[in-house]
């Protein structure tokens, strides 16, 4: 029921499912993981929705209800049609031959060109492309890169550098007038067959040139029919043993090609309900949110997980969406009567609060991103976000909390709650981090990340709903009931730009790692979802006291080239920031509100 003003009445139900009845839906086998795109999200986000409905929350403005619905790209697959022939003989689908996920798709038909390692760099002092023209022609290389007597990398220590990578390879032959790129495993070292599992992972830009995965025999097969001697095997211990191309003409040899890459797309939704404030403050918002959506059943995120593996993701975030719905059954559940007898006095002035449930926070922030773009009410009047996360495994009364240092006051409001709560506060001012409250902070909306913690179940099919402890999450929703008490009825609080330093800061672009680079920063954050782009890429912002920031770039500014090196998507500009140095000045290109500029900015070595 409703009162005549709209607010919702008193006698509305008062039960509502416990964190260990919610926990448990959300990350039962039933609803298959939760991903992307998939029957069960839409289950658990009509879980969502009914149980704002039965609390009497209220549909935003612009909202299909309690949804705010959008579309997202969620994968790609090898479509009919699709075929490779080489050398006369034609190929098998996924026995001799398989497309890599980020291709081009297009026909093609041209001689082979046997270019080693595929690799063009000044930087190592390499070139298989050295004397070659590929124009219009077929390229055939190995992955990875030289490597040494241990069959480690010679370029590099540790792994392999940002030569090795598949989407380098795919850009150096595409710069070369390639038609195509065909991709074979080295046999020494790597076995001799090994294809790459075709994933659609929207992040990946598209390559400009088809890239497609070829066995180790039909590479020999080629080799033979041009009369080359050698096989794949020798001719990589040749280039391993002396550190120097051997690039040939196939004489003869021809390859043609179709390969049709097509993109799937996906209806998603954010899921949200409101509690109105009143008087003054009644046109101000507080926002409670957490991310409902998961991995699913697809090992393309998980960490040691197989494809068809259910990853329940009780923890990751079955336990935020409990706490947050928690929350919003306790604010639905206040006296709200016209009378104000029935009010308590500090009710009198009180914001809205927006509780919301985001999909798309394992791919990239992309609900959230959505949500800030196309805010149901004026970002200017949401004066602080809470952002629950992985809450779900409290061990020790431990609970960190970071964003404290995004607003003069919050830390106040944070000391508070913890001089009351059984929990014990591990607090980070930074307000960055891999999780959704990234997206507000960026645009300068004070937030604060709750988190208990990482665990070797993370995105493994063992995040289960009983190893949750739930007597953890109703202390996490009281110790957030508290901060949100005061933040909805207390002083306005003003953003505060703070660096670096959250430990569980991932989202702004560094290098370092797997690709062999030396731990470098320039600090922009991505718009994961533009990053099908093929022209740029576009940022959200910068984090305070970065290269980037330094430098004036700004939310909205599309990086085109950083030095000589092109940007056309995610992994171009990781290359770029992943082959600098500490210290080192470089150009930076970019389009800001459709006119083309330059900037420098000087890379700083990564904080970990």
């Amino acid at each position: 029921m409703r009162g005549a003003d709209g607010a919702v009445a008193t006698t509305r139900p008062t039960t509502a499912p416990t964190a260990r009845d919610s926990v448990y839906y959300l990350a039962s086998d039933e609803l298959g993981g939760r991903g992307v795109g998939t029957k069960g999200i839409d289950q658990a986000a009509q879980y969502i929705a009914d149980q704002f409905r039965r609390d009497g929350l209220r549909p935003l403005p612009t909202f299909d209800g309690y949804f705010q619905r959008f579309e997202m790209t969620t994968g790609a697959f090898v479509d009919k049609g699709t075929r490779l022939t080489a050398g006369g003989a034609d190929l098998v689908l996924d026995k001799s031959f398989k497309p890599l996920g980020f291709s081009g798709s297009g026909t093609f038909d041209g001689p082979v060109v046997f270019a080693g390692y595929g690799i063009s760099s000044a930087k190592y002092g390499y070139d298989d492309y050295s004397g070659l023209d590929v124009t219009g022609k077929v390229v055939l290389v190995m992955r990875f890169e030289p490597h040494n007597e241990a069959g480690k990398s010679r370029f590099v220590k540790g792994a392999y550098s940002e030569e090795a990578t598949f989407k380098r390879k795919a850009q150096v032959a595409a710069e070369r007038g390639a038609a195509a790129l065909l991709v074979v495993n080295p046999p020494t070292h790597h076995g001799e067959d090994r294809f790459v599992p075709f994933t659609g992972l929207f992040t990946e830009g598209r390559s400009d040139v088809p890239i497609v995965q070829v066995t180790v025999a039909a590479a020999n097969a080629m080799l033979k029919q041009a009369g080359v001697s050698e096989d794949l095997a020798a001719l990589q211990a040749k280039i391993d043993a002396s550190g120097k191309p051997a690039s040939l003409e196939l004489n003869h040899v021809t390859v043609s090609g179709d390969i049709r890459i097509a993109h799937k797309r996906s209806a998603v939704m954010n899921v949200a309900g409101l509690v109105p404030g009143r008087g003054r403050l009644k046109d101000e918002y507080v926002i409670v949110g957490a991310h409902y959506d998961h991995v699913g059943k697809s090992r393309m995120f998980s960490r040691g997980g197989k494809d068809g593996e259910i990853h329940n993701g009780a923890d990751d975030n079955a336990s935020g969406v409990s706490a947050m719905l928690g929350l919003a059954h306790a604010f639905a559940q206040r006296p709200r009567g016209n009378n104000d007898d029935n009010r308590r006095s500090d009710d009198r002035d009180r914001r809205s609060i927006i509780f919301i449930a985001f999909t798309g926070e394992e791919w990239g922030l992309l609900g959230s991103q959505h949500f800030v773009s196309h805010p149901p009410v004026p970002l200017t009047r949401m004066v602080a976000m809470l952002n629950f996360d992985m809450v779900g495994r409290v061990r020790n009364d431990l609970l960190m909390v970071s964003g404290t240092g995004t607003a003069k006051g919050l830390e106040a409001l944070v000391h508070a709650a913890d001089a009351t709560s059984p929990l014990k506060v591990k607090e980070t001012l930074s307000g960055f981090g891999p999780s959704d409250h990234t997206s507000f902070v960026l645009k300068k909306i004070p937030s604060l990340f709750f988190f208990s913690g990482t665990h070797a179940d993370y995105h493994t099919p063992r995040d289960d709903a009983d190893k949750v402890n739930y007597a953890g999450i109703e202390q996490v929703v009281e110790f957030g009931r508290q901060i949100v008490d005061g933040l909805a009825s207390g002083p306005r609080l003003q953003y505060v730009a703070v660096g670096r330093g959250s430990p569980h800061e991932g989202v702004a672009m560094t290098s370092g790692g797997g690709g062999g680079g030396s731990g470098v920063t320039l600090g922009v954050v991505p718009d994961y979802s533009s990053m099908e782009s093929t022209d740029g890429v576009r940022i959200t912002g910068t984090t305070p006291g970065s290269p980037a920031e330094v430098a004036g770039l700004k939310d909205g500014d599309v990086i085109t080239a950083m030095g000589a090196k092109a940007i056309a998507d995610l992994q171009d500009l990781s290359d770029a920031i992943n082959g600098g140095k500490p210290g080192e000045t470089i150009k930076v290109k970019l389009r800001r509100d459709g006119k083309d500029m330059e900037l420098e900015a000087t890379l700083a070595e990564r904080k970990e």
